[in-house]
């Protein structure tokens, strides 16, 4: 990672900057992708406190595939903004009080036990909720609640702990709720972090100048790809077929691992599509976009070809080998991405909110 950091610098830093205006392509990102999805996000994630409420009141196969259903709704639209790393996602540390992942080390696990031998009350309420570690508040936690190692609900199933678990459960997607409303709200606000992004140059001003407010939203898909394939993908291949963990896709509890992989690739595609930079492209670049428009189109048909949930079937047939030649795909998507196309535009960055990692 860090070798290609060095390489992107290094190509940038060859040629002068030119005084291309880039708001347009930040006004088209804002308004036509952003805007959208954290509506989108908001709108999905409605109806999940109810459906928690109806199989938490009334267990019954048409209650658990309701729940079932409005979870995985709310992971594809979740998986649609989750890489938008700047302003209001990372504000209040939405993000990963949206999805604590990568968690390697089970740290969700290990918090939940806490909470339920103590059977913590400050679980029982999204206005406490929001105080407790992120590792307890989000998507990821509810789905260690609510699910089974299998992918069948478990949420609503008689026990001693289906009072407190309903309760908890409840909070989470309240919680859930309403940091998506809220994110959604920062972006609708033409005052708020959208200004930011298209107010540059000035006095006070975050940015310097419209091109490096485009490197932001730009590093920020170049990182959501190297998410994609360094956190989603190789921990589960693991060093060999043999060594494989199949519960380190994300949302692989649930069997949304699909789910959440198809629509973050979909996510970056659009959000690439949205800043409309071909007509900044030099033409000899050009062929950039449709080369990154087969690399996504042959990651998707790599997905399609997978059968859920991975946590079952990872490992029969070729999965294993089409999810290698995914993480390769993925990978030749963000080398053209911040290599050819981010050295055609001449811009800049070094990818420092995974550096290290």
């Amino acid at each position: 990672m860090r070798q290609l950091a060095l390489a992107f610098v290094a190509i940038c830093s060859a040629v002068p900057a030119l005084a291309t205006d880039f708001n347009p392509s930040l006004e088209g990102m804002i308004s036509n992708y952003i805007r959208p999805v954290t509506t989108d996000f908001a709108a999905a994630v409605d109806p999940l406190p109810q459906a928690v409420s109806d199989v938490c009141r009334d267990r019954s196969d048409a209650t658990s595939a309701a729940f079932s259903d409005a979870y995985s709704q709310s992971v594809a639209a979740f998986s649609r903004v989750h890489f938008l790393r700047f302003g209001p996602l990372l504000d209040d540390d939405r993000l990963s009080r949206l999805a604590f992942m990568p968690d390697p080390r089970g740290v969700g696990q290990r918090q939940l036990r806490k909470l339920y031998a103590s059977r913590d009350p400050g679980v029982l309420s999204a206005e406490t909720l929001k105080n407790k570690s992120v590792a307890v508040q989000g998507l990821t936690a509810l789905q260690l609640i609510a699910f089974k190692k299998d992918g069948a609900v478990s949420l609503g199933l008689p026990g001693e702990t289906k009072e407190f678990t309903c309760g908890y459960a409840q909070a989470i997607a309240e919680n859930v709720e309403r940091i998506a409303f809220e994110l959604s709200a920062d972006w609708a606000d033409p005052q708020g972090y959208s200004s930011v992004l298209l107010e540059t140059g000035g006095e006070g001003t975050r940015f310097r100048s419209s091109k490096e407010a485009l490197e932001t939203i730009f590093n920020s898909l170049v990182t959501g790809l190297i998410i994609a394939s360094d956190q989603d993908l190789l921990p589960a291949l693991g060093s060999s077929q043999a060594k494989a963990k199949a519960k380190r896709f994300p949302f692989s509890r649930s069997g949304n691992s699909i789910v959440f992989l198809s629509g973050e690739l979909h996510g970056i595609q659009d959000a690439i599509s949205a800043l409309a930079l071909r007509a900044l492209t030099p033409e000899e670049f050009t062929w950039i976009y449709d080369a990154l428009a087969f690399e996504f189109e042959n990651a998707q048909a790599l997905l399609e070809k997978l059968q859920s949930p991975l946590r079952a079937t990872f490992g029969e047939g070729d999965s294993y080998a089409q999810v290698t030649v995914l993480a390769i795909t993925i990978k030749s998507i963000r080398d053209t991405l911040a290599l050819e196309l981010a050295g055609a535009l001449e811009l800049a960055g070094g990818f420092n909110a995974l550096d290290g990692d």
